[in-house]
């Protein structure tokens, strides 16, 4: 076990976690073994008891792995939670000070809602503090940079475009009888383009925290499903607007779902997109 953590367990920063039953949303947790040290916010648990995690940072070389995984405990693992969050605790303005006066945060005024969500959803205000005092604040900024591509770790780069390659490459992915869940911001008006954003299979209410931290950060107005489907020429894609987190689940009406599939041809003109009502790309078995 890290002599740091050692250190994070007498200053109350940080405890052994003994019952995955008391962890909580929001909670950030740390997993460390032989071979890795990551943590990230805990999310949910998956349908195999997997532990999912937003923002997921390596800690042993700051650096950032992904918007979401899954962490699925064992032999050799020691899982920890930090004891704070920045929604309880007296430390966080101390805390979040920290990053409002970092040069680059004043720099990319665009993007300091992103910054804001990557430092509340992986790290606790305790910690943070704690890596400012002991000179350890790389552990937070560089893997921040590399996420949002600023600073030593700028491009010039489409926000846009990239989050649009992001969803295509999920389509691109899907054999038939697969899914994925998505959320999307479908505008009243063709005078701006629909959006569509996804991590996979997570539950909506996980992908939009994963969103929230994303430098194309929108609002979304729809949530669903797609699948994927073979006929006789092709793939075809089965998609539903059934979220119970942003919309009405399965009394989500076909016109509904007409919509974002209209968008998504708008979007994705090679592929095939069928509507259907309710969760009818997904089924009612699942919560989300």
């Amino acid at each position: 076990m890290h002599e740091q953590i050692n250190e994070l367990i007498s200053c109350n920063i940080i405890e052994e976690l003994t019952d995955h039953k008391k962890l909580s949303s929001g909670i950030v947790l740390r997993r460390i073994n032989n071979t890795k040290d990551q943590q990230g916010q805990f999310a949910g648990i998956d349908d195999n008891d997997g532990l999912i995690l937003i923002n997921v940072i390596d800690m042993s070389s700051s650096e950032f792995i992904t918007e979401a995984g899954i962490i699925r405990p064992s032999e050799g693992d020691n899982l920890f939670t930090y004891t704070t969050t920045f929604s309880k605790n007296k430390k966080s303005y101390d805390a979040m000070e920290i990053l409002t006066t970092w040069p680059l945060y004043r720099k990319n005024q665009n993007l300091q809602l992103p910054m804001e969500a990557f430092f509340r959803s992986s790290f606790s205000p305790d910690h943070i503090l704690y890596l400012k005092k002991n000179d350890l604040l790389d552990n937070v900024f560089i893997p921040l940079q590399q996420k949002l591509k600023i600073g030593r770790y700028v491009e010039v780069i489409n926000w846009d475009n990239i989050r649009k390659e992001k969803f295509h490459e999920h389509l691109k992915a899907l054999k038939p009888g697969e899914h994925i869940t998505y959320i999307a911001l479908i505008p009243q008006s063709s005078s701006y383009a629909p959006k569509f954003y996804s991590i996979g299979t997570k539950p909506h209410e996980v992908t939009n925290f994963s969103l929230r931290s994303e430098g194309f950060n929108f609002k979304p107005t729809h949530g669903g499903h797609i699948k994927a489907d073979k006929n006789e020429k092709s793939i075809v894609y089965y998609v539903d607007a059934g979220s119970n987190f942003i919309g009405k689940g399965i009394k989500t009406k076909l016109e509904t779902a007409e919509n974002v599939v209209k968008a998504l041809r708008h979007e994705y003109k090679e592929y095939v997109f069928i509507p259907l009502e309710g969760r009818g790309a997904f089924g009612t078995d699942q919560s989300y």
